[in-house]
């Protein structure tokens, strides 16, 4: 219930008695899909997400655990980059760039 009030705007209330029209969220599409055995929620189309999940498949859990371990590097790369404001190249770009300035 958390993820939803976040990903829709909405505020979470304790009683149908307490709910008002500021408490409500909006998506454009709500719908279930299933996805091999189980069976999933997806809400589209939100105003501000502040929430989401990212599903993985994979044909096994080895497969399944290497894909989470490099979404995770990722994000957290894009999530430092944000916060400190820079980047370092990589790929050896830096070396390549110290070569040529050291070629002159």
């Amino acid at each position: 219930m958390e993820r939803l009030t976040l990903c829709c705007g909405g505020n979470p209330v304790n009683s149908v008695e307490d709910l008002t029209i500021d408490d409500l969220g909006s998506a454009e599409h709500v719908y279930e899909k299933t996805l091999g055995d189980e069976k999933y929620t997806f809400v589209d189309g939100v105003r501000h997400p502040r929430s989401c999940c990212i599903l993985i498949q994979a044909p096994n859990d080895h497969t399944i655990a290497q894909i989470k371990d490099a979404l995770r590097d990722g994000l957290r790369s894009v999530k430092n980059a944000i916060e400190d404001k820079c980047l370092v190249p990589g790929a050896g770009a830096y070396e390549v760039a110290a070569y040529t300035a050291l070629q002159v």
